[in-house]
């Protein structure tokens, strides 16, 4: 058994994001595209010689006991029946309350990396479920790449990634809690039937074609900014910036840009980074990082 693995947890963000009604299960539905991205957090495991020990070091937004994390290395541990202690270290790059599914990919992380330090060889539909037992958007991660997500989160229909193209992630200094994003949408948003609704067909074929001809939105997007200005200021600045397409992902508080030139996309962070944007350069990530 190898003495520790490293794993890359990556990011993802929304190209796109419909959100529905709240469902009789107390969920909302959701129709959504996700691109994996480079930008990612770095995950240690190794094993420890303390039965039943679970120990998790980084620096959170939470403690360690709930973060996905440490609830995924219960969720593998109840499902394989392996007592050893764990140890898990997180280096985290990623935004936490960004809506760049920081916190799923780490869960994913996790997974993975588990599975190869103790050589279970768990089938990747297991490996699912027991993602989608921590976080909706977890599967997704085990996959990466770019993928149609609907229902509460958990179907997940992988397309072909473009590899062509380049983003700018901007964090502009503030998280957003989920639940706050979701009962200010329903407050403010009674009705969910006038928003646009374009079919998975329609998505994907709008990402092939490209950011000046994506119709994509965010449900949050309006909504959240009118209660947080500096995102809808940063959106603008991507766009000055020569973005084709910029928005909001997930539930925010991070913006993307997105270049088909990468050349024009390392010049637009540099430049958004010189003005004191926290921003990244990331490219889409089509499968999940090779393990150390």
């Amino acid at each position: 058994m190898a003495a520790s693995v490293r794993v890359q947890a990556p990011a993802k963000i929304n190209l796109h994001l419909r959100v529905y009604g709240r469902r009789p299960d107390g969920f909302h539905g959701i129709s959504s595209l996700f691109q994996a991205l480079t930008l990612s957090d770095t995950i240690v495991v190794r094993s420890l010689k303390k039965p039943d020990a679970v120990e998790v070091d980084g620096v959170f937004d939470c403690p360690p006991e709930r973060t996905t994390l440490y609830k995924a290395a219960l969720a593998f541990r109840e499902a394989t029946g392996i007592r050893e202690g764990l140890h898990l270290a997180a280096e985290k790059r990623v935004p936490a309350g960004a809506g760049l599914g920081g916190g799923s990919g780490d869960a994913a992380a996790v997974l993975r990396g588990l599975d190869a330090l103790f050589g279970t060889a768990l089938p990747k539909e297991e490996l699912e479920r027991l993602g989608a037992s921590v976080g909706s958007d977890v599967p997704f991660f085990l996959s990466c790449g770019a993928a149609l997500v609907s229902g509460r989160g958990e179907a997940v229909e992988s397309i072909a990634c473009r590899g062509d193209l380049a983003f700018v992630v901007i964090f502009p200094g503030f998280p957003v809690g989920t639940a706050w994003a979701y009962a200010l949408l329903d407050e403010e948003r009674p009705d969910d039937s006038r928003e646009p609704d374009p079919g998975p067909s329609v998505l994907e074929a709008a990402y092939r074609a490209g950011p000046p001809a994506w119709p994509f939105a965010n449900s949050f997007e309006p909504y959240v900014a009118s209660r947080r200005p500096a995102i809808l200021a940063a959106r603008e600045r991507l766009l000055a910036a020569g973005a084709g397409f910029a928005a909001m992902s997930g539930s925010g508080s991070a913006l993307f840009g997105a270049y088909e030139d990468p050349e024009a996309a390392r010049s637009a962070r540099a430049r958004l980074a010189a003005e004191g944007f926290q921003a990244y350069l990331a490219l889409p990530l089509a499968r999940p990082p090779a393990l150390d």
